[in-house]
């Protein structure tokens, strides 16, 4: 039987044990300016299946340098792209828990984007959240295509947003590292 997607109410408990936990892990490995939280939880009223993401923004020119690190502490997921610009990791965990690396202003960069728009519009948060809720107890595929499709919709709507905005000012959930 497929997966099905599922939204869960979150535990925060749950979910402060696991970010600590995974920046700990990172820290050694990741600097603190390329590490970030993505994904329902980054967004205030997001509904989402209990699950934390992380991306990892490096330079082309450093993205083979942070694959190799991220590989020897990480599993790779083969259910995600794995290539030259970008690799999806998955943490052991009681939550599902991933990381994403990418390379910065690639075609995969997305992330940070989409969670601009999020942030800048509740109407936004609310019709994602009405999409959330209709592939409840549908297949994740399915889900993850319709997903794909509306942030895709939403970043070509607002592209003229983005691009008079800088990214990086702490303004998107840049994760701390814990010391």
């Amino acid at each position: 039987m497929k997966p099905r997607f599922k939204i869960v109410e979150a535990d925060a408990a749950v979910l402060d044990r696991e970010r600590s936990r995974v920046m700990q892990l990172l820290g050694p490995v990741v600097p603190q300016g390329l590490l970030y939280e993505v994904g329902s939880t980054a967004v205030q009223g997001v509904i989402g299946k209990q699950d934390l993401d992380f991306l990892v923004r490096v330079p082309l020119r450093e993205f083979a340098e942070y694959r190799d690190k991220l590989d020897s502490i990480l599993a790779r997921n083969p259910d995600q792209l794995s290539n030259e610009i970008y690799q999806g990791y998955k943490i052991e965990s009681e939550v599902d828990v991933a990381v994403q690396l990418t390379v910065i202003d690639g075609p995969h960069d997305t992330f940070l984007k989409f969670l601009e728009i999020l942030r800048s519009d509740s109407r936004l948060v609310a019709e994602y959240n009405d999409l959330k809720r209709r592939f409840h107890g549908r297949s994740v595929d399915s889900y993850r295509q319709a997903k794909s499709d509306f942030v895709q919709r939403k970043l070509r709507t607002r592209r003229s947003v983005i691009d008079r905005n800088e990214l990086g000012d702490g303004k998107f959930g840049r994760c701390r590292h814990a010391r």
